[in-house]
C-alpha cells in the first residue's frame, strides 16, 4: 500500500543568533537595524562598514544573513565564506550560525552535500543548539537518508524535551525505514508528553492509517482538528479515510457533532466535505 505518511518533517528555518561581542558604534547601529528587521537599511550599513573595513568579519556575516533572507544564495555564500575567513575561531557560536545560514543557501541551490557538510560543522561547533540538528535531519529526510536522520531525531527527542518535533521527527524517520510499530510508539510518546499538541495527534493518525487501523486514525484526526481546526495534515488523513472507510468516518464525525454542539457547524462542514455523494 502506498503510504500517505511521507516525509513530513518540517523544514526548520534556522535564524542566526545575535553576536554577543562588543561591536563598534557603527556596527552596533547596523546590528540594531538588523534585529528590528530593517534589512535593506542594515544591508546598506554593513556594506558601508566592509567598504571601509574589508576585514570586519562580523559585518560580512550579517551581510550573508541578509542575502540569505533575500533569497540571494550566491551572494550569501560569497559573504559567508569571507566571514568564516575573518571571524575569530574562538567565537564558535557565531561561526556555527554562519555555517547554518550557508547551509540554507546551499540547499536553495540544490547542493545538498554542501548543505549537510555545513550543518555538520555547525553541530560540531555548537552541539547544544538543537536548531542545527533539526535542519540537518530535515535535509537527510528529504534525501531519503532516514537512518541518519533517525540519529539526530533520537538525540533531539531526549535533549529538546520541550519540543514535540524531536519525537515526531523520530516517528517519521522510523516509518520511512518500514519500522511502523516503532514509529507508532514514538508518536505515542509525543502525545503522552504533549497532550495538547495537534500535530502529534495528526501524525499518529497518519501512522494508524498506514497500519489500516482506520477507526483509531479517525479518532486522532478528529482530536487534532478539535485542537486546531485547520490542521492540514489531519484534513489530509481524513481525505484518505473518506476513500477507504467513509461510513466509519462519517459516523464518528456525526457523533462528534452531537457531542460538541458549540461547534456543530464546523463538524457539519466536515461531514459534507468527506461524505461521498450518493
Amino acid at each position: 500500500m502506498h503510504k500517505i505518511f511521507t516525509f513530513l518533517a518540517a523544514a526548520i528555518a534556522i535564524p542566526c543568533t545575535a553576536w554577543a561581542g562588543y561591536p563598534s558604534p557603527q556596527l552596533q547601529k547596523a546590528i540594531e537595524a538588523y534585529n528590528q528587521e530593517h534589512y535593506e537599511s542594515a544591508l546598506q550599513q554593513f556594506t558601508a562598514i566592509v567598504t571601509q573595513q574589508p576585514r570586519q568579519g562580523y559585518a560580512w556575516g550579517y551581510i550573508a544573513r541578509i542575502r540569505q533572507h533575500n533569497e540571494q544564495p550566491g551572494q550569501a555564500l560569497e559573504a559567508g565564506r569571507k566571514a568564516l575567513e575573518l571571524v575569530p575561531q574562538p567565537d564558535s557560536v557565531f561561526r556555527a550560525s554562519l555555517h547554518a545560514c550557508m547551509a540554507s543557501s546551499y540547499a536553495a541551490t540544490r547542493d545538498t552535500a554542501a548543505a549537510l557538510d555545513a550543518l555538520d560543522h555547525a553541530v560540531a561547533l555548537d552541539a547544544h543548539d538543537p536548531d542545527y540538528r533539526y535542519q540537518r535531519a530535515s535535509l537527510l529526510m528529504k534525501g531519503g537518508r532516514c537512518s541518519q536522520a533517525e540519529t539526530d531525531y533520537r538525540y533531539l527527542a531526549q535533549a529538546d524535551t520541550l519540543n514535540p518535533d524531536g519525537l515526531m521527527g523520530l516517528g517519521t524517520a522510523l516509518d520511512c525505514q518500514g519500522r511502523a510499530q516503532e514509529a507508532l510508539e514514538a508518536f505515542d510518546q509525543a502525545i503522552a508528553r504533549f497532550p495538547a499538541d495537534d500535530g502529534a495527534r495528526a501524525f499518529r493518525a497518519a501512522q494508524y492509517f498506514n497500519l489500516q487501523r482506520y477507526s483509531e486514525a479517525a479518532d486522532d484526526a478528529i482530536s487534532s482538528l478539535e485542537l486546531k481546526p485547520d490542521n492540514r495534515h489531519a484534513l489530509w488523513v481524513m481525505s484518505n479515510l473518506a476513500a477507504v472507510d467513509a461510513t466509519g468516518l462519517t459516523a464518528k464525525l456525526k457523533a462528534k457533532q452531537a457531542a460538541d454542539t458549540a461547534h456543530a457547524d464546523y463538524w457539519a462542514s466536515l461531514i459534507n466535505q468527506f461524505t461521498p455523494a450518493p
